[in-house]
Formats: C-alpha cells, sequence, structure tokens
C-alpha cells in the first residue's frame, strides 16, 4: 500500500517523504523510452510487411513485364519470318519467273526469223512454252499480290499487253511465210519494243518492290532492339530474385525459399531458351539472305541480261543494223553482266557456280564480239550463221549453257533460302508459348513462396 501511495503521489506531482519538492505541473512528467523497448521493435517489424509485399509485387509485375515482351518479340519475329516465306518471296520468284519466261519468249521469237521461211518446230515449241508460262503465272501472281495495288496494276499491264505481244509475233510470222521479209521485222520489232518498254518495267517494278519488301521482312525477322529490351528485362528479374532470396535468408534465418528457388531456375530456363532460339533464328535468316534471296537475285538478273543480249543480236540482224539502239543496248548490258558477275561472294558451291557462269557469259561474249566484226566486215550470211547455227561454237548453244547453269543457280537459290526460312521459322515455333507457361508457373511459385511469410505478420 505504501508503494501504491508513492506512485500515486509521484503522479500527482507530489515528493515522497525525504526527498526534495518536486515541481508541481499540469502534466504528468515525461517517461523516457529504452532504445530496446517493445514499441521500436514493433515498428521495425511492421515495415517488413510492407516489404515482402513490394517485392512481391515487382517479382510478379516483372514476370508479367517479361512475358509480354518475350511474347511480342517471338510474334513480331514469326510474323516477318512467316511473311518473307509465304508471301513476299513467292512474289519475288514470281516475277522472276515472269520476267525469264517473257525475254526468253522475246528471244526465241527473234531467233526464229533467222532460220528463213520454215519456223523451226523447236523454236516455235520453245516460244509457246514461254508465253503459256508466263500466261499462267501472271494469273497466280496476281492473285497473290493481295492487297498489293502497284503489284496486282503492273500484273495487269502484262496480261493486257501479252496478247497484243502474240499477235504482232503471229503476224511477222505470218508476213514472213508469205515472202514479205521487211514487214515481218517490222512488226517483230514492234513487239519487241512492247515487251521491252512495257511488259519487262512493269513486272521489273513488281521485282523491285516485292525485293526491297522482302529484304524488310527479312531485317524484321532479325530484329534485334526487341529481343535486347526483353533480355535486359529477364537480367534485372533474375538479380531480383536471387537478391529477394539472400535477403529473406538473412532476414528470417531461413538457407532457402524453395518456390522461389524453383521460380529462379525457370525464368534462368526461360532466358537461355530464348537467347538461342533468337540466335539460331537470326542465323537462319542472315542464312536465308546471303545464300539465297542475294544469290537468287544475282543468277536471275544475270539469266534476264544475257537472254536480252542474245535478242539484241538477233534483232540486229533481222533488222539490217538499221536499229541502232539494240547495240546500243546490247554494250550496255553486257557491262551490266560483267559487273553482275564480278563479285564471288558465298559458300564455295556458289562460287564454284559463278565461275562456271563467269566462264560461259565470257564465251557468249566472245561470240557476241564475232557476230558483230563478220556483221560489219558485210558477210551477214556468216553472222546469221553464228546467230542461229547448232554449233558448240554458236550463239544458239553457248546461250543454252549459260541459261542452264543460272537456271540451276536459281533453283539452288530458292531451295536454299526457302530451307533456311524454314529453319528459322522452326526455331520459334514453341518458343512462344513454352515462355508464356514457364513464366506463369514462376509467377505462381512467387506468389506461393512470400505468402507464409507475409502470413506471419497477420
Amino acid at each position: 500500500m505504501a508503494v501504491l501511495e508513492e506512485q500515486e503521489g509521484i503522479a500527482g506531482g507530489v515528493a515522497p517523504i525525504g526527498g526534495p519538492p518536486a515541481a508541481v505541473t499540469g502534466a504528468a512528467a515525461p517517461v523516457s523510452t529504452p532504445a530496446s523497448a517493445p514499441t521500436s521493435r514493433l515498428g521495425a517489424l511492421g515495415s517488413t510487411p510492407r516489404r515482402l509485399r513490394v517485392l512481391a509485387g515487382s517479382l510478379l509485375g516483372l514476370l508479367l513485364l517479361t512475358g509480354v515482351l518475350a511474347v511480342t518479340t517471338v510474334a513480331a519475329r514469326q510474323s516477318a519470318t512467316t511473311a518473307a516465306r509465304q508471301r513476299t518471296a513467292p512474289l519475288v520468284v514470281d516475277a522472276q519467273a515472269i520476267d525469264i519466261a517473257l525475254s526468253d519468249a522475246d528471244a526465241t521469237s527473234a531467233g526464229s526469223f533467222l532460220e528463213g521461211r520454215i519456223e523451226p518446230a523447236a523454236l516455235r515449241t520453245e516460244y509457246l512454252a514461254d508465253t503459256a508460262r508466263a500466261s499462267a503465272m501472271l494469273a497466280s501472281a496476281e492473285q497473290a499480290a493481295g492487297s498489293s495495288s502497284e503489284a496486282s496494276a503492273a500484273f495487269q499491264t502484262v496480261a493486257t499487253d501479252l496478247p497484243i505481244y502474240t499477235g504482232l509475233v503471229a503476224t511477222a510470222s505470218a508476213a514472213e511465210r508469205q515472202g514479205s521479209y521487211p514487214l515481218a521485222a517490222a512488226y517483230l520489232a514492234e513487239a519487241n519494243n512492247l515487251m521491252r518498254s512495257d511488259m519487262l518495267p512493269a513486272v521489273t517494278r513488281v521485282y523491285t518492290v516485292e525485293s526491297s519488301g522482302l529484304t524488310t521482312d527479312e531485317g524484321r525477322a532479325s530484329g534485334s532492339w526487341l529481343a535486347v529490351l526483353t533480355g535486359g528485362v529477364l537480367l534485372v528479374l533474375l538479380g531480383l530474385l536471387v537478391a529477394t532470396q539472400v535477403w529473406m535468408g538473412r532476414r528470417f534465418r531461413r538457407s532457402l525459399n524453395v518456390p522461389l528457388a524453383v521460380a529462379t531456375v525457370l525464368v534462368l530456363v526461360v532466358g537461355v531458351w530464348f537467347s538461342l532460339s533468337l540466335a539460331a533464328q537470326a542465323t537462319h535468316v542472315d542464312s536465308a539472305g546471303s545464300s539465297g534471296s542475294a544469290p537468287l537475285a544475282t543468277f536471275t538478273q544475270a539469266r534476264i541480261l544475257a537472254l536480252e543480249l542474245r535478242a539484241d543480236d538477233e534483232l540486229t540482224l533481222l533488222t539490217r543494223d538499221s536499229v541502232p539502239s539494240y547495240q546500243q543496248d546490247a554494250s550496255s548490258v553486257a557491262l551490266s553482266l560483267n559487273r553482275l558477275l564480278a563479285t564471288g561472294n558465298g559458300t564455295a558451291s556458289e562460287q564454284m557456280l559463278t565461275g562456271q557462269v563467269r566462264r560461259e557469259a565470257a564465251a557468249v561474249q566472245a561470240v557476241h564480239d564475232r557476230i558483230r566484226s563478220t556483221d560489219r566486215s558485210g558477210r551477214l550470211p556468216s553472222a546469221v550463221a553464228l546467230a542461229s547455227g547448232a554449233g558448240s561454237e554458236d550463239l544458239p548453244a553457248l546461250s543454252s549453257n549459260l541459261d542452264a547453269t543460272l537456271a540451276t543457280g536459281v533453283d539452288r537459290a530458292q531451295q536454299s533460302f526457302g530451307s533456311s526460312m524454314a529453319a528459322a521459322d522452326a526455331d520459334l515455333s514453341a518458343l512462344g508459348w513454352g515462355t508464356a507457361l514457364l513464366l506463369s508457373v514462376a509467377a505462381a511459385l512467387v506468389a506461393f513462396g512470400f505468402r507464409p511469410r507475409i502470413a506471419e505478420y497477420r
């Protein structure tokens, strides 16, 4: 009882017996709290749940962001790969094939007139096959062009002009059979003018536009900025997972949080899978360009130029060298062909094929020079024989050898492009949904790993 009274006296501001008088105030004297008091410990513990919730939210947010970025990256690359493989590249190939068919038909029709009134059956068959092939490919190419108004308009131009061209050639053939050689040459020259001024430029426009689109698609298919961003977020996520587990191990005196450890392993697996798959896909896309679309363009253009050079020689002889533009064009074409074949990049087999093309192109150029020198010396029949003869050193045979070699190069390039782009597509086939699945499991493990720690403070 005495102790109680003494405490009340102190609380009321009255000095205890035997002690110094206390100052009388209207409020109780403040009582200091030691640094190790329970209130301080509770305040410190009160911040831990907030830290846990912030860490859990940050990890889940980063997992969601990583998943969105990864799926977006894969979808963008797959879309570009599919576009290049299924739309742009086929249109480029169709445009090239139509260009080759029309160029060959033009060269063949000119060559057939050099044989005289009786048109050779083989040349006639080749001419009809070229025009039929061009007509069939025009229909499919125009359908494949879809929403491309420029490509559709160009194909429509060729489809409209092709019957006119064949009609002019047929009229020239009829005039030649009747013995009207100058009239036949005039109609054939008009057909050739239609081919070179309207039809081939229209196809070339499609090829140019779609080749540019193919280059763009190939660039998008191996684009790096989104992949780099995704990789950066993955690294941040891995770093935060490791740092969180280290902090939790120290804070709660536990060596391992199994759910978070498994989630870290899953994120690491995603990172390795993502990096390797995108690297392999980019390698295949690069291979599709270097061993596919690039040599395809080179060999196709060389094939077109070689056919044009042959037609220039034949038309020069048919018109008795009365149209200077043919030989002017021949000089320009020969220069372009040599420049085109000057590079020897690519694989060993591609370099060997290019070397063979150079040798055969040089042989064609040599017979071209012989034809021109023979014609200029006034020996027209001998020049015609070189331009239309069946000998192994005559223009038809040498041009056929060159065309066959270039056709082989075109086929190889097409196969290389197709296989490389198919491999690039396969590299990403399971990456998108696989990444989403693994990151979803990791998110569930993160939530499960934090739940018991947060529950301890409820």
